[in-house]
């Protein structure tokens, strides 16, 4: 029992250095978090510099969260350090979309697998974003090119069937798949209403040529000359 002591003290010391990480770690989470959610904002805005300019500095923040967590193994897989890369590929994924380009590997961008899947998962909610934002601009056609983004995205998240306990996937499975239900019930009601707001204006210029005709035959007939008739 005499060693007791300064074992408690090394634990104490172990714990107490571990909860400062913890502490770093949370902050930059938030942080990570609250940058990625500013670039996605700008990003609907269509201000893609400064959005890739936050998407930058989170991903340099978040190498540095791992490293700084890597020799604590259950707080590198904490939910927060999870939270954070999830966000991360989600900005870059949508960035990447808008932006017409190929989605980003997630050994390039250094997220983890299943973050990376979670993030993949949750840019369907911001690719309807952008779809409903055509559908109300008119712009169906657009709309639809993000309707196939999602059903692509669906597919393939779609192909993997894994417990729960390895990755909570299944929940939004289930989310990705109403949200593109209801985008695709949506930009079917706004394409039937184009096409009876064009037909409308077809059948609206049809009236208005029959009219400017019957005024002309109306005109013309005023002008016959009564004595030359007779």
């Amino acid at each position: 029992m005499k060693n007791l002591e300064d074992i408690i003290k090394k634990i104490d010391k172990h714990i107490n250095e571990k909860d400062k990480i913890r502490e770093k770690a949370l902050r930059s989470s938030r942080d990570i978090i609250i940058g990625c959610r500013k670039a996605i904002q700008l990003l609907h805005r269509e201000l893609i510099e400064e959005a890739k300019s936050h998407i930058k500095q989170a991903s340099a923040k978040l190498t540095r969260l791992y490293d700084l967590t890597r020799e604590y193994p259950d707080l590198f897989h904490a939910g927060f350090v999870g939270n954070a890369a999830q966000e991360l590929a989600e900005a870059h994924c949508l960035y990447n979309i808008i932006r017409g380009k190929k989605l980003p590997d997630p050994d390039d961008i250094q997220t983890t697998y299943s973050s990376y899947l979670m993030g993949l998962c949750d840019v369907v909610g911001e690719l309807r974003r952008e779809a409903l934002d055509f559908i109300l601009e008119g712009e169906a056609s657009k709309a639809n090119n993000y309707l196939i983004y999602m059903d692509k995205i669906y597919d393939a998240i779609m192909s993997l069937d894994y417990p729960s306990a390895l990755i909570p996937i299944k929940r939004k499975q289930d989310l990705v798949r109403s949200l593109i239900e209801k985008t695709r019930g949506e930009l079917a009601i706004a394409s039937c209403e184009q096409r009876i707001e064009d037909r409308t204006h077809e059948f609206c210029g049809l009236l208005d040529k029959v009219n400017v005709e019957k005024k002309v035959k109306k005109k013309e007939a005023m002008d016959i000359d009564i004595d030359k008739v007779w």
